[in-house]
Formats: C-alpha cells, structure tokens, sequence
C-alpha cells in the first residue's frame, strides 16, 4: 500500500507523517473479546481472525447475494473466506475496500487484493503467518502501539478477566442497568451487599460497583439511546416503579421511560464524580428484518439508521445531569443519523463546566458512518459549529482486532481533509500552526480524559 495512501496535497503528506504516524492509540469503545486478550488467543485460520466475526462483511456478503450458508450457515471456514474473496472486488467505493487493503498490509505483509482467483493462495499463505507466534492476538495488537483499550463489560460481569490483558480496561455497557430486571437488581445486591429497596439505595449499590471498575481502570461508559429514544423528568414515582420490579411486575412502557430516564441521570452524577466520559450511541434502529435477526443473533450487521434525535429529550436529560451536585460528566455524542451532526455539534457550546474543554462534544463518525463521507462530514460540522482542536479522536467500536487499522484510516483521512483546507485558504499552510491540533485530534484530547 503506498505511504501516502488517501493523501492528497504534501502538506497532508507532511502532517500525517511527521504528526500522526506514530502516536499510540487509546481505543476508548470497542467490543473486543477480553477472552482472547488475556488467553493470547491463537486463531485457527483466518476465517476465525478476518470474517466469522465481523458483521460489517457479512453485511456486504448480503448485499451481494451470497446465500447465509457462507455467512454465518455451516460451510467450512474456506469456504466462507473464499465468498468473502468472490465480493471484494465488487466493493470499490466502500470502506471494506480500504480496511481490507489495509489489514493485509499492515498485519500480514501482503499487497494482493482478494478474489476468486487467489482464495486458495491467501487462505494458505495467511493460515501460515497464523502459526507464527508474531500472530497471537497481543501480538498483532502491538504492531497498533495501542496504549489503552477498553473493550466494553456489563455493569455485573467478572472483572478478574482483565488482570490478565495489557493496556486494558473495561468500559461500563450499562443498558442492562437502566432497564433493570428484578435478577439484575438481586445478583447486584448480592454483589455489593447492599439491599435495594428504593432509588437511593440502588444509588448506593451502583456506586459500589462503579468503585470496582474504576480501580480496574475505567473512564468511560457508554449507553444506547437507540431510535426514539425519549426522556421524562422524575415525577416522584420511581422508588414505586422500583418496587414493582421487586415484586415481580412489569413496567408500562412510560413507567420505563420515566425509570430509565431517573437511573440515566443517577448514573451520569455518579461518573462525574469519578471523572469517567459517559458515552451516549444515538438513534440504531436495531430491529429490521426479524428473519436475519434469528439467524445471526442481535449484533448480526442488519441494524439500520434510525430517525433524526428528539433533541428536547436529549436536552433535558443532560440539563437534569448537570443540576446534580457533580454536574455532568464529560459527555461524548454518537448520532447514527447524519442528519443530526450539526445539532449535536452545536450542543458542545451550551454545555460548560470550568476549566474542562470538550466537556459535551461530538464523537467520531460512528457505525455506519465511519467512512471517509462520514468522517468528513463529522469534521465539517465539528469546525462550523463546535471547536475543532477539542475532537476527541478515533475509537474502532469493533469486535476484531485487526479493526485498529482504522485509527490509521482516521488520522489519513483528518490530515487529508486539514491539508485540503490549508491549500483552499481556509486554514493556515503551516505544518507548526496545525501540528497541535492534529496531535491532539488524533492522541492528545483522548489521552487527557484518562486522568
């Protein structure tokens, strides 16, 4: 792959290389397996490494007619691999087209793009490679110069798991807490010996719990406020609504609304006072086709691009955060619509806590739009409406490692875009001038939220 892959101008060339390149990454979201991390996995073949798990493939494999048999069905693990060489010739204009260049490059050394014709040579020549101890999975994530990884861990799972890694640490998935079933509220009573009875004592016990993780390392959690997502100010009623989860009874749908929305704002005091980020994943329409749903499980790549947010539920809970004795927590926004960068970028200025920069911002281009259209329009929309130099940078929100080429994918695509810039006269053509805020883009502002 050449160097100066997707860098368009020499002052691009001049970033990327002397600035960019070389940083380590902190991956502050992703859904690696913590398993695989602390065993050192060996992969079997590269099906298992490259294909089984990645929904974005299997999406492609869809879209271009290859029966489910060769995507999650029971074919062989050639097999499969050799239906993924038979599309990739057909992606152009995608970002696997990209990604899979730059996998083969970056970890194995190997230039020749996939296709039918060269299945069988890739899938010996990549099997032997796999065999190598270079190849474990600590191994390949070193050639990333990854300095902080924090794969995602619901609230209540065992932790013990993480002092086997390097460079890594959980990052609270709390969906399971703000729509608590009545063995989610036993086992964390259990946990934490706390009785929870009411909102304050449910207080008390996630506050326990959150003491846990933060001594395992974590500063940041991340919650889904999937499509439609709506907020409700506490009535007063949620020490009842929590007894009735108690007592085995279920919740109207506004009865969860109004609870989830009272444990959102608990949780957010609580990780301001600890210093985490909280991470909120707008707008997933996750149910689509029920069929593929039964056939590869909830995180199987047919989720789709929900509606523009409801801004004033948005709003209104980080204005019920903020009245809390903490205040909020740094804030990082995803939305998976497009169409709401420029709203969420805007909310980066009517948020502030002093002597914090970046306090509520937008994130990184996120699912389906971490391409280089979606990740310039994150950049557009962050320059016009928010601070740019604040950016928190990259994060791969992936389940496999060789997904950390994506920071790399990240960091061409900002030095390219700021060096387009500075040739149109819109920034300055001045490597010194521009090098600070690239570092920080790109290392500097996700380092500096790990305390």
């Amino acid at each position: 792959m050449n160097q100066n892959f997707l860098l368009q101008t020499p002052l691009s060339q001049e970033l990327y290389h002397i600035c960019a390149k070389d940083l380590p990454l902190i991956d502050f979201h992703n859904h690696l397996s913590v398993a695989d991390l602390a065993n050192d996995r060996r992969f079997e073949n590269i099906t298992a490494l490259w294909v089984a798990s990645d929904p974005y493939k299997h999406r492609a494999m869809r879209m271009c007619g290859v029966p489910e048999k060769y995507i999650t069905g029971d074919a062989s693990d050639f097999e499969k691999f050799a239906a993924w060489c038979r599309v990739y010739p057909r992606l152009v204009g995608t970002p696997l087209y990209h990604w899979t260049q730059m996998e083969l490059s970056r970890v194995f050394g190997i230039e020749e793009l996939p296709s039918e014709n060269n299945a069988k040579e890739l899938w010996d020549k990549i099997n032997a490679l796999l065999k190598l101890p270079e190849f474990s999975t600590n191994s390949i994530l070193a050639k990333f110069n990854v300095e902080y990884s924090a794969p995602c861990a619901a609230l209540l799972d065992d932790l013990s798991i993480f002092e086997g890694t390097k460079n890594t640490a959980p990052s609270l998935r709390g969906d399971d807490v703000v729509a608590p079933s009545k063995a989610f509220l036993e086992k964390l009573a259990d946990i934490t010996k706390v009785s929870v009875k009411d909102m304050e004592s449910l207080k008390a016990a996630l506050s326990k719990r959150l003491d846990v993780f933060h001594a395992m390392g974590t500063r940041f959690s991340d919650h889904a406020l999937d499509n439609g997502f709506s907020y409700l100010p506490d009535d007063g009623k949620n020490d009842a609504r929590l007894q009735a989860i108690l007592d085995g009874n279920a919740l109207t749908e506004a009865d969860t609304i109004a609870l989830r929305s009272a444990i959102l704002v608990l949780l957010g005091n609580l990780y301001a006072a600890r210093g985490w980020t909280m991470q909120l994943h707008i707008g997933a329409q996750r149910f689509t086709s029920s069929r593929l749903r039964s056939l590869a499980g909830a995180a199987g790549g047919f989720a789709s691009i929900g509606s523009p947010t409801e801004i004033s539920s948005l709003t209104s809970l980080l204005d019920d955060v903020e009245k809390t004795d903490a205040g909020l927590p740094r804030v990082i926004l995803f939305p998976l619509n497009p169409a709401d960068n420029a709203a969420m970028a805007v909310l980066s200025g009517s948020y502030s806590k002093d002597g914090i920069s970046g306090l509520v911002q937008q994130g990184p281009a996120w699912w389906w739009c971490d391409h280089l259209t979606g990740m310039y329009e994150v950049f557009e929309s962050v320059s016009a409406y928010s601070v740019l130099s604040n950016f928190v940078g990259m994060t791969t929100d992936s389940r496999s490692i060789l997904s950390f080429v994506r920071h790399d994918y990240f960091r061409r695509a900002l030095c390219n875009w700021i060096g387009n810039k500075a040739e149109a006269g819109v920034f300055p053509k001045d490597v010194k001038a521009l090098a600070p805020m690239v570092k920080a883009m790109c290392y500097g502002n996700a380092k500096e939220r790990l305390g």
